[in-house]
């Protein structure tokens, strides 16, 4: 089935379409697609901004356009009714996929999930994902991977909240343990730095004046529960709330 050639799609068609790349019309001109001469110098003109990089998200949107095409144009010169029907309802799945892969690494059992909330029947929704993965786009390790590390980063997690997370997206399990163990830094270290960063001037110099160790008792459960939201383990939990507390009595300099 060849598809309709809508101007200014961006590409789009030649993605998903079912068809092969469409050829050059008869009444184009033979040098129509040739491209236009450089001009002298590659170097921008003194003075002038070096060019922008295109958005992350229009990166992945290109790079699939790029890998997919071969992939999704597959001619169909006798289909059925009920075939361009399925056939273009897997197309429709496939622009969503791609449109939620435009954003962030998506894993396997995320994109799934999202097609079954969809209620996409089961043939149409397998295809799909083959199509997906058949053009290179689902890496459940690298997703496992910048997941860990911009966690760690952001939002300072223990390993055991990373791991609940991951298995919330459907990773396996193999790979969030690799993730977790990979270029992994010290939990401890991270452990220690988020309470630290919670203990400002103000507990330091009641921490030091009180008698009663009220304030102590209320700012050591107050740590408690966030470390315990951030999935660092109990132990280590305790261990690095009674240093920080009593460095922050101790040291002068805190």
């Amino acid at each position: 089935m060849t598809p309709r050639h809508h101007p200014g799609g961006a590409g789009d068609q030649q993605v998903v379409g079912a068809a092969g790349v469409p050829a050059r019309s008869a009444g184009a001109a033979p040098h129509a697609a040739r491209s236009l001469p450089r001009s002298r110098g590659s170097s921008s003109p003194e003075g002038e901004a070096p060019a922008r990089r295109p958005h992350p998200a229009q990166q992945v949107t290109e790079q699939l356009a790029a890998r997919t095409r071969e992939i999704l144009e597959r001619p169909r010169p006798e289909e059925s009714e009920e075939q361009r029907a399925r056939e273009k309802a897997v197309v429709h799945e496939c622009r969503y996929l791609m449109r939620l892969l435009s954003t962030r690494r998506r894993s396997e059992g995320e994109m799934r999930g999202r097609l079954a909330e969809r209620e996409v029947p089961a043939d149409v929704a397998h295809e799909a994902m083959a199509r997906i993965a058949r053009a290179g786009l689902i890496d459940d390790a690298a997703f496992a991977r910048d997941w860990v590390q911009q966690r760690r980063s952001l939002r300072a997690l223990g390993d055991e909240a990373l791991r609940r997370e991951l298995e919330a997206r459907r990773v396996d399990a193999e790979l969030i343990e690799a993730a977790l163990s990979e270029g992994q830094s010290d939990e401890e270290q991270r452990c220690r730095e988020l309470v630290r960063s919670r203990i400002d001037h103000r507990d330091r110099e009641r921490l030091r004046e009180e008698r009663d160790g009220s304030h102590r008792r209320r700012l050591s459960r107050r740590l408690d529960a966030l470390l315990t939201r951030k999935g660092y383990p109990g132990d280590l939990a305790v261990h690095v709330i009674a240093g920080e507390l009593r460095a922050a009595v101790e040291d002068p300099a805190a």
